[in-house]
């Protein structure tokens, strides 16, 4: 099987060892493109938007460190393979402790630079392989979510769920066909349980599904679905709201 090549993004928050790296990865024939972020909260933004293969994260930057960067992504249920990068060795315990799959000190070698792409398109290969096998496994059996309710256990189609709102520490699933249904976990677990597909926390209190998306509005940090002709207005936090308009969706 072919090596697909790879995303990549830089955050560092020096010029000169932002534009080496990019210079070393951009000559390197498994890399089919290479971003950069300055800082952590770029960085972030970046991140999300463009879903890289893997991230080169200094760990020394003014403000934020690679370390909240590690954290902020966590918290999000995101994956990725990062790389810490850093001219300083202690960083490399760290790293390891944090499950950072590598470490880069500098200067970078490019023998080493290079070993880590090969590496990383190896496993994107498995990865693939992977998720194609559960494609094929899926086709004649939908997956649905098994939610457990108040006295019962229901099965949704992630697709048939147009948002979800925290109730303490419940949640309500609003589905297309107009029933709500009443979890009996929190919004943080339905937001994990629908990491593979493609939903979006807009605050603390909803999640809504990015393919009922019609409009977002940051004057008044609101979004708007679309469902069966009928509009709904939902209210989000305004980082949150930012990060949406953001998105390639």
């Amino acid at each position: 099987m072919k090596k697909e090549k790879l995303k990549a993004l830089v955050v560092e928050d020096e010029k000169p060892d932002r534009d080496l790296l990019n210079y070393l990865l951009k000559s390197n024939p498994g890399i089919k493109e290479v971003h950069e972020a300055e800082n952590v909260e770029d960085g972030l933004f970046k991140f999300i938007d463009l879903n890289p293969d893997v991230v080169f994260l200094d760990i020394m930057m003014p403000g934020k460190t690679g370390f909240d960067f590690i954290e902020l992504i966590k918290k999000r249920n995101l994956e990725t393979n990062i790389v810490i990068i850093s001219a300083y060795p202690d960083a490399a315990v760290k790293a390891i402790r944090n499950q950072v799959y590598d470490f880069l000190l500098k200067p970078i070698d490019e023998k080493v630079l290079n070993r880590l792409v090969d590496k990383y398109r190896v496993q994107k290969n498995i990865n693939i392989s992977e998720k194609l096998d559960r494609v094929l496994e899926n086709i004649d059996h939908p997956l649905k979510l098994k939610i457990s309710s108040k006295n019962s256990h229901i099965l949704i189609e992630p697709q048939d769920i147009i948002y979800c709102t925290a109730e303490g520490p419940y949640t309500d699933i609003h589905l297309s066909n107009g029933n709500v249904e009443l979890a009996n976990v929190n919004l943080a677990k339905i937001e994990k349980l629908l990491t593979d597909y493609r939903f979006f926390r807009i605050g603390r209190s909803a999640l809504i599904n990015l393919n009922k998306l019609w409009k977002v509005s940051r004057n008044d940090n609101t979004c708007t679905l679309q469902v069966n002709k009928k509009e709904i207005k939902l209210k989000g936090s305004t980082k949150q709201i930012k990060i949406l308009c953001e998105m390639k969706i």
